[in-house]
């Protein structure tokens, strides 16, 4: 009985499954009752229905058996194909709907699809809603830190409802959730709130719903002509990995160098010695700077300003091999004779501290294609 108040209290409809045979500890029925405040009405015709099931299977009921032939006082009878104990359909004083059905599977699905959905359906109908969601994708601040200018809208927002989520231990999420009368409807209301949002927090969003950072960049890679390429060390792979992941990659993504050893950036990228002797070796700013240099004559760039030189370097752990803290990352970014390092710092195990790394790099190429401040912050 508690249970049932409670629900009600939370819920415009209960669906009750079990409790409706014939045995002392079948109790649904009862409890139905109480919570209402109404007795259990003997149903005559139910008596009847009952006593010709078992007639027609040369069986005679017991009088336990007939106690399936009582319902709360006001309650409807939902029939039972499947089954000798018939469901409850009752209502409370304020309009609240209660379903009871069988606790047996297929006398519950079948109570459920023919009787339970369409006495929702008909209760809906002309207030009927759909529920419509949105995710923005932010990357380069964490969960509480985005929190705090959203406060507000996080706290008292009802419809769209805002909720914070991390995902994959890089990115933060926030869904936005609409009811509306249709998508169109669902759509102003989602506009408005994301609106809301991009103008406190915009600069951390670079994506929506199923976008990832890497079909982002690569999309305003095609829209501006441009084509790029890119040297890894400690990120090994994992950022051409991301960028292979998107369909028609190639458009846009010309391939890349791993120069994982030392004598691999000098040899084939031209990074001079003297960047990697010093006590962090190859974690700095000048061995990334000249990685995404050493790419644009590998390629046979010229400086061209249809290409952009992407680099990658720093201290991924367990152990720092460099001398520098685990978690130092330097990138690199080399565009029409320009370059430009980027320093971060990040937290985590080795497979976080790269995957972060390669976002990271992407980010910096979002938001330098999109004149963004990029900025030095460890995120």
């Amino acid at each position: 009985m508690d249970c049932i108040r409670g629900a009600l209290g939370r819920a415009d409809a209960l669906v009750i499954t079990g409790g409706l045979g014939p045995t002392t500890d079948d109790l649904t029925r009862e409890a139905i009752a109480q919570a209402l405040g109404v007795p259990l009405q003997h149903h005559p015709e139910l008596e009847d229905e009952l006593r010709a099931w078992f007639a027609s299977r040369n069986y005679v009921p017991s009088e336990t058996i007939m106690r399936q032939a009582y319902l709360p006082q006001g309650a409807a009878a939902l029939p039972n194909s499947n089954g000798t104990a018939p469901g409850v359909h009752a209502q409370t004083a304020d309009g609240k709907l209660i379903f009871a059905v069988p606790g047996v599977p297929r006398e519950m699905r079948a109570m459920i699809e023919r009787s339970v959905i369409p006495a929702l359906l008909e209760r809906l109908e002309g207030e009927r809603q759909i529920i419509v969601s949105r995710v923005l994708r932010t990357f380069g601040i964490g969960e509480s830190a985005l929190a705090e200018p959203l406060e507000d809208i996080l706290t008292t927002a009802t419809n769209p409802t805002v909720a914070p989520l991390i995902f994959g231990n890089t990115e933060v999420h926030l869904r936005l959730t609409a009811k509306a009368r249709d998508e169109a409807e669902a759509k102003i209301l989602l506009d408005g709130m994301e609106a809301q949002i991009r103008a406190r927090a915009g600069e951390y969003i670079f994506g929506v719903d199923d976008e990832t950072m890497a079909s982002v960049v690569l999309q305003m890679l095609r829209e501006r002509g441009l084509l790029l390429v890119v040297a890894e060390s400690l990120t090994g792979g994992v950022l051409s990995a991301l960028l292979t992941d998107v369909p028609g990659a190639s458009e846009s993504f010309v391939g890349g160098i791993i120069a994982y050893a030392d004598w691999i950036k000098v040899a084939v990228l031209d990074v001079p010695v003297e960047y990697l002797d010093g006590a962090a070796g190859a974690v700095n700013a000048q061995t990334a700077a000249a990685m995404a240099e050493g790419l644009d004559v590998e390629m046979d760039m010229d400086g061209g300003d249809d290409f952009i030189g992407l680099s990658t370097t720093g201290e991924a752990g367990p152990e720092s091999q460099s001398g520098a803290p685990v978690g130092t990352v330097f990138i690199g970014l080399h565009h029409a004779g320009q370059t430009q390092t980027f320093e971060r710092s990040f937290s985590g195990d080795r497979d976080t501290i790269r995957k972060r790394t390669a976002l990271a790099a992407l980010d910096v190429l979002r938001r330098y294609l999109q004149n963004q401040p990029v900025g030095e912050g460890s995120k």
